[in-house]
Formats: C-alpha cells, structure tokens, sequence
C-alpha cells in the first residue's frame, strides 16, 4: 500500500485538507481526513491539491492526432501525452463520417483500448459519436454531405458491427430529425448515452427527447437553437431540465467566461467540462493539417479553425481549460469536480472520477498555479 497526501484534496465536490488517499493495488482504499505519520511507503505532496484524474468526454484528438485516424502507434503516444496533462480517461469523438469510416475508426479504438501499453495511459471510456444523425443547419465544422437521419436501418448499419456495439458509449444527434426519438429510446434502452447536438430543436423538442431517454447536451450554446426570451431553445432547456447534464467547452472561446458562469449557476451538479479538442490541440499556433477531410490550424487564441474562419474545435488540452475558468473568477472546486465526478456520473461509471474507497487510483497533483505536477494511472505514474 502506498499513501499519498497533500495539503488540499478534492472530495465530494469540496476541497478539503490536509489529507491523503491510500492506495492499494490500483485502487482507493481509503481516504484519510489527516497527514499519517511519514514512512517508507508515504509520499507526502508538500502543496498544491490531490485529485481525481480529469476525465473528458469529448475529445477528436491532439498532439497531432486525429482519434479517428490514429494508428496503433499514434493512440498510446497521444493516450499517453494526454495522461501527462492530467487527463486520466477520454471518450474518443468522431465527427460526422460515412458509416463505413465510422466504424473503421471504432475498429482501431477497440484495438487500442485493449492494446498492452508500455506505459501508464489515459483509459479509453468509450467512442462518442458526434453525428451523422444531426442537423445541416447546425453543422458547424461537419459535412453536410455525409449527415442521416437516424432510421432503423441507419442504426442497424452501425450497431450490428461488433466493434461499434462494444466501443459506442454516446451518441449526439438533433432531436428534430425524422426518427430521432424512435432512435433516442432504442440507444438509450442499449445504455447508450444520448445527447443533443448540432441541432435546431426548440425547448420542447429537446424536453421530448429527455422524455425518450436523452441525458445530456453536446456544446451548449454552440451549433444549436441559441437562447431566446421567447424561444429558449437548446440551451433553455438544457438550464432548467434536471435530467440533462450539460456539455459545456471550457476554453473560455466557444463560450465566454461569463456566459460559463451562468450555466455553472444555473445547473449545478449537471455541467460536464470537456474541451472539444481537436489534433492541433497541444502544438503550437498555425500548425496546418487537416481534420475531417478539411484543413485546420490554431488561432492565437487557441481555437482550430477552418481556412473561411469556421470553428472546428479547441487546440487546448482540458487542463488549460480548467486553468482559464478558474482565472477568470469560477470556483476552482466546482470546475474541478465538473471535469473529475460529473463526467464519470454522466457516462455511468462509479469507478471514476472520485477520490473514494473502491475508485480507480487515477490521480493528479496540481501545484498552486493549477498545473498538474504528477500523473497516476491505477497507482502508477505517469512519466513525463
């Protein structure tokens, strides 16, 4: 067994300390609320804060890496990049593609979830399907061209390939489209997660879709129905129904600071932080190279961006986006917990994001700045 402690720990949602967390075997035992005795097996973390690791939910790729590219090679390199900034698991999104593409790229995510690494890497929770079945006038970076509703046919076309109906963990469609409801319950009655996304839908359309089995927003505020005093769209229902947890990109870009506030006040307990990168996340601004058959490269500002100026993703890492909310005034504990415990409860899975007895040991140590220090996955740790 080894104990870790450190002058602040975030637990419950609270930051809390000093203490330390005891791990045995790769996993919590326990969670002490004081500074044991030094020993041989103590590593006490002298500042800064013990947390889980962060957890992002909706990632395309970084360092040069387009998940839905990647070779066997390219996954553990950017698996492991991503677990040195902090990020102890991903969901691998891919955009709207030809069903074929998709579920090649799903294909080569299996391959890589149960790949033997050679070193500590960010676990792989699972493939996010951001399209096709999401709408054209939404579309945002993504090909019209390439966008279905979400049939019968359409899902058994997907789901009835091995690989996809291991690897699909969340699905983001636009409610309105022909057979999206129908689609939602069949998804969410195979414990798919079911968000709404790239979609025009007003508040009700979006409240029905909840009531087929939808549990999340994808982007709020961005390629969607914007708000309105009289038509409160995606985002209004997105506030004010409980059974939603909200996608929010927090680079501080996509939505500004203010606006992220305002969603943090009105959901809480519901916001799941994700930084929507896409490859030329990590690299330095200008970088060209091309995702989703388009080219892109980063603005000074750390948006990627089509050649015309479109929004494609971010190019930062979810750690910077952590950085940036707290910066600008958010409560470091709630931004935290948003990227740590919400996105484990959004996708199901106990076992993550918490620092609790019977939780996997995925660890950071962030320093005072908000700068992550050290990494552990399932109690090793991460070499940088």
């Amino acid at each position: 067994m080894t104990v870790i402690s450190a002058p602040r720990l975030l637990v419950d949602g609270r930051l809390t300390g000093p203490g330390a967390v005891v791990v045995d075997e790769g996993y919590i035992a326990a969670v002490l609320d004081a500074v044991p005795a030094p020993g041989r097996d103590h590593l006490r973390l002298d500042e800064g804060m013990l947390t889980p690791g962060l957890l992002d939910l909706h990632n395309n790729g970084a360092f040069g890496v387009d998940f839905a590219e990647a070779t066997p090679a390219e996954w553990e390199r950017v698996l492991a990049d991503l677990a040195s900034r902090g990020v102890t698991g991903v969901q691998p999104t891919f955009i709207t593609a030809p069903p074929a593409e998709l579920i090649a790229a799903a294909n080569r995510c299996r391959v890589a979830a149960h790949a033997p690494a050679t070193r500590p890497v960010a676990r792989i929770l699972g493939v996010h399907l951001e399209g096709p079945f999401i709408n054209p006038k939404r579309r945002g970076a993504h090909r019209p061209e390439c966008m279905l509703d979400p049939t019968p046919r359409a899902l058994d076309a997907l789901l009835h390939e091995e690989a996809m109906a291991q690897m699909l963990t969340t699905v983001t469609l636009a409610p309105e489209r022909d057979h999206a409801l129908e689609a939602t319950r069949r998804l969410a009655a195979a414990g798919v997660v079911v968000s709404v996304g790239h979609s025009d839908a007003t508040a009700a359309q979006v409240r029905a879709a909840a009531d087929a089995g939808a549990t999340m927003i994808t982007h709020v505020f961005n390629a969607q129905r914007s708000f309105a005093h009289r038509d409160p769209g995606v985002p209004g229902a997105a506030m004010t129904d409980e059974r939603l947890f909200v996608g929010l990109i927090v680079d501080g870009r996509h939505v500004d600071p203010l606006a992220c506030d305002v969603v943090f006040r009105a959901a809480p307990g519901r916001v799941v932080a994700v930084s929507d990168s896409i490859l030329t996340a990590g690299l330095p601004d200008g970088t060209p190279l091309t995702f989703g058959g388009q080219p892109v490269a980063n603005d000074a500002t750390g948006l990627g961006r089509r050649p015309d100026g479109t929004i494609a993703g971010a190019g930062i890492i979810l750690d910077e986006g952590v950085r940036r909310m707290v910066t600008a005034g958010l409560d470091p504990a709630m931004v935290l917990t948003a990227a740590t415990e919400t996105p484990a409860r959004a996708v199901g899975r106990t076992d993550l994001g918490r620092l609790a007895p019977g939780a996997h040991a995925d660890l950071v140590w962030w320093n005072d700045g908000l700068h992550p220090r050290r990494t552990w996955i399932a109690g090793t740790e991460v070499s940088v």
